[in-house]
């Protein structure tokens, strides 16, 4: 991945129903950045985010969600008209809701909530940030491989006895070679490893 920061906007109305393609919007992008990794805890996040737009905003529904991507680090925020200050608390076992921050919390290294009044909607901002190691290709190695026996073990056909046969190592597409046990029978002055595709 390229050291340089990526960013994503996006403007919609935090209800239910909107709340599945928002999350196939931001995988979409995670996996672009090459981001696969984070996708799964930045989904739960945004889906936690938007929900307490959906449930506690009282600026209305309508929210920004943000992506920033750094080399090392995703940050994703959520903005909305509602300048009042999330707080988060511990829920009751019984409780159905109430756990959307302690979530946010824990699946990120570092959260926090601010009042925005001259952002793209003037309230307030909440975010996380998820750590992640930087991109690599992985390094080319070659294919393993050990010794073939140097003298191949004569078979007898038991349709025919008089002719013996010898057999062949199996070489697998990893470079190994299958155990002696696995042999395929071929006709003298002929023997050759054989590929054996992997199912």
């Amino acid at each position: 991945m390229e050291d340089r920061v990526r960013t994503y906007e996006l403007r919609l109305t935090a209800v239910p129903s909107r709340f599945e393609a928002v999350r196939r919007i931001t995988a979409a992008h995670l996996r672009y950045w090459k981001f696969t990794s984070l996708v799964d805890s930045a989904l739960l996040g945004v889906t936690e985010l938007l929900a307490n737009v959906h449930q506690h905003a009282a600026g209305g529904e309508e929210c920004v969600l943000r992506l920033r991507a750094a080399p090392d680090c995703l940050t994703v925020s959520v903005h909305d008209a509602d300048p009042t200050l999330p707080v988060a608390r511990e829920a009751e076992v019984w409780e159905v809701s109430g756990r959307g921050l302690a979530i946010v919390a824990a699946l990120s290294k570092e959260w926090g909530a601010q009042v925005e009044p001259d952002g793209c909607l003037a309230g307030k901002v909440v975010w996380f940030a998820l750590s992640a190691d930087p991109v690599r290709p992985e390094p080319l190695r070659a294919p393993q491989v050990r010794r073939i026996l140097t003298r191949p073990r004569l078979t007898v056909d038991p349709l025919r006895p008089s002719a013996p046969l010898r057999t062949a190592p199996l070489v697998l597409p990893g470079g190994g070679l299958d155990d002696d046990e696995h042999r395929v029978p071929v006709r003298p002055g002929r023997a050759r490893p054989v590929a054996v595709p992997l199912r």
